[in-house]
């Protein structure tokens, strides 16, 4: 074990959000798991309410590996926490496929172009 690993603090324990559903961490910020079908078994999400030119929304950070499980877990989301607004921007934070595998259909599903 590291000697520095008991120095960490995990403010929620062992409290996790199920997968497709959210946990708010933070005022307009909402921690989501997705699952992967690996060894690290799942992959840590973030919704973030956003405004982009006075429209109210949603940046969706990361995206979760493309599994068609992972886009109905995704649909929950959308539908359980998104308050009826759009996502309006989706950023990755590097390209490994369980971070970049969904964009494409994430920005697809909410016409958000892809640069």
């Amino acid at each position: 074990m590291n000697p520095l690993e008991h120095k960490l603090e995990y403010p929620w324990g062992d409290a996790q959000p199920a997968p497709g559903a959210a946990k708010e961490v933070a005022p307009g910020v909402y921690w989501i798991r997705m699952p992967l079908p690996f060894a690290l078994d799942h992959i840590n999400l973030w919704l973030i309410r956003d405004e982009i030119d006075g429209r109210s929304g949603w940046t969706v950070v990361d995206c979760g590996i493309s599994r068609d499980e992972v886009k109905a877990l995704w649909q929950q989301v959308f539908d359980q926490v998104l308050q009826g607004q759009p996502v309006l921007r989706v950023v990755v934070t590097h390209m490994h496929p369980d971070h970049v595998g969904l964009a494409h259909w994430l920005c697809d599903r909410w016409g958000r172009r892809c640069t």
